[in-house]
């Protein structure tokens, strides 16, 4: 699990956030910014663009950005 404001790069944004839990801002290999939200279990639950800036790294910057508050489950 990263920590608050941890920093990582790979070359596959679900692989980096594979079991991950949280709020992340994922930077792409053309530098386009993105909030992207995990949730256990879940892999990726949402993911929105933030800008257009262009860049020139193959690689996808992830930072964590933020927790997730625990969700209660209802049962049926």
């Amino acid at each position: 699990m990263y920590k608050m404001n941890e920093t990582i790069t790979g070359y596959d944004l679900a692989e980096l956030l594979h079991g991950e839990s949280g709020i992340f801002e994922g930077t792409s290999p053309a530098g386009e910014k993105f909030q992207v939200v995990c949730r256990t279990e879940n892999s990726i639950s949402n993911i929105r663009l933030h800008s257009e800036k262009k860049g020139q790294s193959p690689l996808w910057r992830v930072r964590k950005t933020g927790e997730l508050r625990a969700e209660q489950q209802t049962s049926n």
